[in-house]
């Protein structure tokens, strides 16, 4: 801290006398001046010294910010504690460098991003964003396990009217979600008969022992699919946690690729609703409203979607229009509980190299049918489910919810 003061205090100086001089204001003899810029020169080497040693450590923008675990951060100089509810300012960029209690809420209208030095966890019963929440960039993923839980102790609540309730609900916000992952799935390179307790695929790079993957069904019933954890991994070899149950195929015969897929469950960034969603089928949801943005990806969500909830899905682009450059990629949407990525009035996204796995109702879903130059390509979708409560007929079950060829890209 105290070096730092002194960066400031040195640095405002040594601007003022290169201003004078750029205006022809000789208001410094040259003798004098000899002397003040022989006096500076300590201040610019400690500068140039912080700055080289900033970027050694790796430090992100977000490490400026004021720290979440410093009582000057907030207002009444008291550390949020459980169950309050807690508004960043708009103008306020704060550090989230600790894993908090569980808050009542969160509202962001200025600027929250997760240190990259520790794993964390924030857990709230929704997040309001007219601001920015940031968990890594697009040049510098986040690298450590973030994790964010929406929680549902108090239900009903719905913070702004036609968003809903346990989500992160985006307002003329920004959400900028980056992991590390990229590599999201890959096709069996030989046949894995049923009681094996190893796989070859044809590429495994990346992948690494505690990773969770899911096996597609390669038989005419979906519910063959299997998940399993890597219990160890060579090469293009993974050990599984336990012996599969059924056969999955991994053959070209014919010319006809009929290898069984198998995608990669694990992110180290993840969105999840609390453990209770499984008996509610009442997950979390992302929603971003009309001049809002989302870049996600390496993400994975999980128990998200609220079943039978109108525009209460896991991840959901709702009336933005030209969206160009926004995106979900290499992500994982797993148990959810009302379909995946749902892309409604709004045109030019990405949705890219995705895996979904266990999930109700349509995954990759254009609402109104008059979305036009989204992108999907190469996504792998397994095993989607009908509604619990619903008859199952194809109009509650199929994996994409569009055939329109404006939006569809069957390349991969």
């Amino acid at each position: 801290m105290f070096a730092g003061r002194q960066i400031i205090a040195y640095a405002l100086p040594l601007r003022f006398l290169v201003i004078f001089r750029i205006r022809g204001v000789d208001a410094v003899s040259k003798q004098h001046r000899s002397f003040l810029l022989a006096s500076l020169l300590p201040a610019f080497l400690l500068v140039s010294v912080f700055a080289v040693v900033q970027a050694q450590e790796g430090r992100s923008p977000a490490a400026m910010g004021a720290r979440w675990s410093d009582p000057a951060t907030w207002p009444d100089r008291r550390v949020p504690r459980a169950g309050d509810k807690v508004t960043i300012a708009a103008g306020k960029e704060v550090v989230l460098d600790v894993s908090p209690p569980a808050l009542g809420s969160l509202t962001i209208d200025g600027k929250l991003s997760f240190a990259n030095n520790a794993d964390l966890e924030l857990t709230t019963e929704w997040i309001m964003l007219h601001g920015e929440l940031e968990i890594g960039t697009e040049a510098r993923p986040h690298t450590r396990k973030a994790t964010i839980t929406l929680t549902n102790t108090v239900p009903d609540e719905e913070p702004m009217k036609g968003m809903g309730d346990r989500g992160i609900m985006i307002s003329g916000g920004t959400l900028n979600l980056h992991g590390d992952r990229k590599h999201t799935w890959t096709k069996l390179a030989q046949t894995a008969a049923a009681g094996s307790t190893s796989i070859q695929v044809v590429d495994a790079s990346g992948w690494r022992a505690g990773d969770e993957i899911v096996l597609a069904s390669t038989d005419f019933d979906p519910r063959q699919a299997e998940r399993r954890t890597i219990a160890a991994i060579k090469g293009n070899t993974i050990t599984l946690d336990k012996k599969l149950d059924y056969m999955h195929f991994g053959k070209i015969t014919f010319d006809v690729d009929e290898r069984g897929e198998v995608g990669m469950l694990s992110r180290n960034i993840v969105v999840q609703a609390s453990p209770d969603a499984d008996k509610t089928l009442f997950g979390g949801h992302i929603m971003a409203m009309n001049g809002s943005k989302m870049f996600v990806e390496g993400v994975e969500l999980n128990r998200m979607g609220q079943n039978m909830h109108l525009a209460r899905y896991p991840i959901h682009w709702h009336l933005i229009g030209d969206a160009k450059g926004q995106y979900i990629k290499n992500s994982a949407v797993r148990d959810t509980y009302s379909r995946c990525v749902t892309v409604h009035g709004t045109n030019y996204l990405n949705v890219e190299n995705n895996v979904t796995y266990n999930n109700i109702g349509h995954c990759f879903f254009l609402e109104d049918g008059v979305e036009h130059d989204n992108q999907f390509v190469r996504n792998l979708a397994i095993l989607t489910k009908c509604h619990p409560d619903k008859p199952c007929d194809p109009t509650n079950l199929a994996m994409f919810g569009s055939t329109d060829g404006t939006n569809f890209k069957t390349t991969g």
